[in-house]
């Protein structure tokens, strides 16, 4: 259940911002350019560091827990 919200945040967010992108490039009449190329991969890669901060939390509350029933 949890992954599957993380995952559709992240699709929507990942939408989001490449709907604006695109829409920027239509209003300005640029077309596909290299610069909205990336652009458009920069929209899929930002999301994922709200991903690696949610993992890190995660490991970090099971290490703790770990390090505390060990002791």
């Amino acid at each position: 259940m949890f992954e599957t919200a993380i995952v559709l945040l992240y699709g929507l967010v990942a939408v989001a911002a490449m709907a604006v992108t695109l829409l920027e490039g239509w209003a300005n009449h640029d077309g596909v350019t290299l610069h909205r190329l990336a652009g458009l991969v920069a929209c899929l890669l930002w999301p994922l560091t709200l991903v690696v901060f949610i993992l890190h939390g995660c490991i970090a509350r099971l290490l703790m827990r770990l390090s505390r029933s060990t002791a």
